[in-house]
């Protein structure tokens, strides 16, 4: 009888929670036209450092001169005021190259024993045994690692690095037994045939998934939008459409790994027509999705933005709410940037429906 009391009670709370995160993704569609949101953050990101130890070619943040790197302790006041405002969140940690920072494996340690789910970004290249083993330790939830080519050749080119597609071969393996693993691949010039491959090599290595993405003009560069397609690892326009239509006509049964939907694809499609055009109707939702904080505590709502504030000085909700940021999201409503393509422009409903999941199922 309890057993089933129980049962009754956890999909009572199942369904509450459901109801609530729509609620807030209702809050949010409306935030987007609005100076004020409704909401809280969904998309909280830490960069624990710039540096990065590959010089890939889509990116100019290897040139960049070394930079102070994320404490422990630093991390903890922010992770702790973040946790204050939010309560369980899902929190990314980025870069530069993440694992650069030593302090990693302690602080997703730190934030995951808070009840918050960690994920981390990574092109992987330092994970060794040593490593994957603290990794893993650190109960982090996921990891998305680069992975822009099915030959060796074609990676290693693109990341500039002899050997960087073994380090991802390798590093997939040592953490199987650890967070869930998926690959990001940039569709590029280069790569354009090796699509299909990428995703029968997701599911060869039993990663949880693959993701494609669009290139974008390069990180940390003056290079603006438009020379974007005159850029070298800019494909034929039709040549994508044909690889991606092939993986549309696929059956499910033969991707199950791919976690880029027909409707993405076909965006993709579209962006790499005309990426002038493509995004024009689309209002960028950065305003009031994101939350940055850098190595330094400086806050952002979208990368290629000014800081807001300084999570060190002033705290989250107040940065949240505050005249810059508030001024900020007009100019961000009106950005006409190609990175409306990409993933933070966009709502994760399900990712916060698992925060809360497993919220519950702990307690």
């Amino acid at each position: 009888m309890k057993t089933i009391i129980k049962k009754i009670i956890k999909k009572y709370f199942t369904i509450k929670i459901i109801f609530n995160v729509y609620y807030q993704k209702f809050l949010i569609y409306i935030s987007k036209y609005l100076n004020k949101p409704l909401n809280k953050p969904t998309s909280i990101m830490i960069t624990v450092t710039q540096n990065c130890i590959l010089h890939c070619r889509q990116c100019d943040l290897w040139k960049t001169k070394p930079e102070k790197q994320m404490t422990f302790d630093e991390a903890k006041i922010i992770i702790d005021r973040l946790h204050d405002w939010l309560g369980n969140f899902y929190l990314f940690f980025t870069g530069g190259e993440p694992f650069i920072n030593k302090n990693l494996p302690d602080i997703i340690k730190y934030a995951q024993s808070m009840g918050i789910i960690c994920h981390v970004n990574s092109n992987a290249f330092l994970i060794d045994k040593k490593l994957a083993k603290k990794i893993i330790d650190s109960n982090l939830n996921s990891i998305s690692i680069s992975l822009d080519g099915a030959k060796s050749s074609t990676h290693d080119y693109i990341r500039r690095t002899p050997g960087a597609y073994k380090k991802v071969i390798k590093a997939i393996k040592l953490l199987q037994n650890g967070p869930k693993i998926y690959l990001n691949s940039l569709i590029i010039k280069q790569n354009t045939s090796e699509l299909i491959d990428l995703i029968k090599l997701s599911q060869n290595q039993k990663s949880n998934g693959i993701n494609f993405q669009c290139l974008l003009p390069t990180l940390a560069s003056n290079e603006k939008n438009i020379d974007l397609p005159k850029n070298k690892l800019w494909p034929k326009s039709k040549k994508v459409e044909l690889e991606i239509k092939n993986i549309i006509k696929m059956d499910p049964s033969e991707k199950p790994n791919l976690i880029t939907t027909n409707n993405e694809l076909n965006k993709i499609i579209n962006y790499y027509k005309d990426p002038f055009s493509n995004n024009k109707d689309i209002v960028c939702a950065a305003g009031i999705n994101n939350f940055i904080v850098d190595q330094n505590g400086d806050v952002k709502l979208c990368y290629g933005m000014p800081k807001v504030g300084n999570i060190f000085k002033s705290s989250a909700k107040n940065i949240w709410l505050n005249e810059k940021t508030q001024k900020q999201r007009k100019t961000i409503r009106k950005c006409q940037n190609f990175c409306k393509v990409i993933k933070c422009n966009q709502i994760d409903i399900n990712r916060q429906i698992d925060v809360e999941l497993q919220f519950l199922n702990n307690s």
